[in-house]
């Protein structure tokens, strides 16, 4: 049986290798964690915490809950674990810093209206940050062309809807609703002047501007943990939960590959994909192992593996 690492040690690498250095500098990785399902949690736990003390955004999408073989599923699981309001308020504040406004005193997570706050730090009205700002805004995230178009159109909206002449709240609910797919339609978003429906086909591109604009605003990225172990079941448990057809598992198995494809184009983004030995099983093309998808399993195999040591920076571990 090939080697285990445990997994404090296997996090070790992980801190080191990549969330203390590579994915805070932009860079992206997939990996996959073979765990058993008792130390899950532990995993879990452990990954959360130093996500957190490092400042990325900590995402958890379980194939029990979410439709992990759709990649508008995947997109919105992620939407509705971001605090968009909170982003935007990140890049006003950097944004009003760099302009030579005094920020000082005003916190990130303030509920406050963020134009009212800098006014009074400036002893001016509100309206005349709004407006001394909005060239920025402008070009920094309307004009930024590495963000889908009708993305950075949202994005722009939510860094300025904030009424300063107003009562102290958004009016941007139409836009959360379209992102985490509350109601996906295009209908009501007229007001805004975006026209495209997250589906399969425009998703892609809607995780790569979340991803980058997660980066853009100043956190160290985002890392998004993935258990994928109800996709392996070869058999219907029929026990009220998603179950996973061999074709819909085949879908999952390429928007993996896919996701490992466009890695350079995934900026400040860790995917950690948790899964079981069915996932690796090789005994049967029967089952619902990568073994039915060979696209994925000639990627994440290792061509090389030592008798004795466990390579911790592979794309594929077995922790213990």
């Amino acid at each position: 049986m090939t080697n285990t690492i445990p997994i404090q040690e296997w996090l070790g690498f992980l801190n080191d290798e990549y969330l203390s250095t590579f994915i805070r500098d932009g860079g992206a990785s997939v990996k996959f964690a073979v765990t058993p399902d008792e130390r899950k949690p532990d995993l879990y736990s452990a990954l959360k915490t130093r996500c957190q003390e490092l400042d990325y955004i900590f995402v958890e999408l379980d194939a029990v809950t979410s439709r992990v073989h759709m990649p508008q599923d995947i997109f919105f699981g992620l939407a509705k674990q971001i605090d968009w309001r909170l982003l935007a308020r990140r890049l006003a504040l950097r944004l009003a810093d760099e302009r030579g406004f005094k920020v000082e005193g005003i916190a990130v997570t303030d509920a406050d209206n963020i134009f009212h706050a800098l006014g009074r730090a400036n002893g001016i009205e509100a309206r005349s940050v709004l407006q001394e700002m909005r060239p920025s805004i402008e070009s920094k995230v309307f004009k930024n062309p590495k963000m889908a178009r009708d993305f950075r159109v949202a994005m722009t909206h939510l860094c300025t809807s904030l009424d300063p002449g107003g009562p102290d709240r958004y009016a941007d609910e139409p836009l959360l609703d379209w992102l985490t797919g509350a109601n996906p339609r295009v209908g009501n978003l007229r007001p805004f002047s975006i026209h495209t429906v997250i589906n399969r086909t425009t998703a892609q591109y809607f995780i790569e501007s979340a991803l980058y604009w997660v980066h853009y605003v100043g956190y160290a990225g985002t890392v998004i943990l993935l258990e994928n172990t109800r996709v392996t079941l070869a058999r219907n448990p029929k026990d009220g939960q998603r179950y996973y057809t061999r074709p819909m598992t085949l879908d999952h198995y390429e928007l993996l590959r896919e996701f490992i494809d466009d890695v350079d184009r995934l900026a400040g983004m860790l995917l950690v994909v948790v899964t079981n030995y069915d996932f690796i099983n090789e005994q049967s093309e029967r089952d619902r192992s990568w073994v039915i998808y060979p696209a994925l399993r000639t990627r994440v195999m290792d061509d090389v593996r030592d008798r004795n040591l466990v390579n911790p920076v592979a794309s594929l571990v077995r922790l213990s």
